[in-house]
């Protein structure tokens, strides 16, 4: 049995993100890969199933560092919940349109086949407890009213997905990341009449 090397293995990840990033996935071949990673086309078989999970792989890199930073932004900044959850939404529509192939590999692909679904659905839980705790510190400072915090912290990264499951958007990221937040703060923002 071959032993894997973490560093050929992150070497194969940041070659294959620049040229995901530089061109359609349809048009990343495994061969183009593999030379600029200086791997055999079959080195590449060794680490990843297949074109989808090389591609999974390399969003889940991602989606970790949006995470590690959210958390990071998040914790240094001593912003207002409200300016939290402005960057938080801002952030997760960012990484979404630089990765929109993430979500039709969501249609496409079942989650079922994903080598890493658990390592997935733990970054997710990240983020979710992230918003939450913005949302609940809100309400604790009285900016925010929410009976369940922990509802709200779903719907945010979901709405960014519906967005982006939308074939036909037009829209540009700071358009989405407004309206977004606009329709946020409509539910956790308390109306004058509330306060009385």
């Amino acid at each position: 049995m071959q032993v894997l090397d973490p560093l050929k293995r992150l070497k194969i990840l940041d070659v294959a993100a620049a040229l995901f990033a530089a061109q359609p996935f349809h048009k990343v071949l495994l061969s183009d890969v593999a030379e600029a990673a200086g791997v055999g086309k079959g080195t590449l078989y060794v680490y990843f199933k297949n074109k989808d999970d090389l591609y999974l792989s390399v969003l889940y890199n991602g989606f970790c560092q949006l995470i590690d930073q959210l958390q990071q932004k998040v914790d240094q900044n001593q912003q207002s919940p409200l300016e939290n959850l402005q960057t938080v939404v801002r952030e997760i529509v960012r990484f979404a349109c630089q990765n929109p192939y993430l979500y039709e590999l969501m249609r496409s692909v079942p989650w079922c086949q994903v080598t890493d679904n658990a390592l997935w659905n733990g970054k997710r839980t990240e983020l979710r407890a992230l918003i939450e705790a913005i949302i609940c510190r809100g309400v604790a400072l009285g900016e925010f009213e929410d009976p369940h915090p922990e509802l709200t912290a779903r719907f945010i990264p979901h709405l960014v997905r519906s967005v982006m499951m939308d074939r036909e958007l037009s829209s540009t990221p700071e358009t989405i990341s407004a309206h977004i937040l606009r329709f946020a703060c409509a539910a956790l923002v308390p109306k004058p009449l509330d306060r009385m």
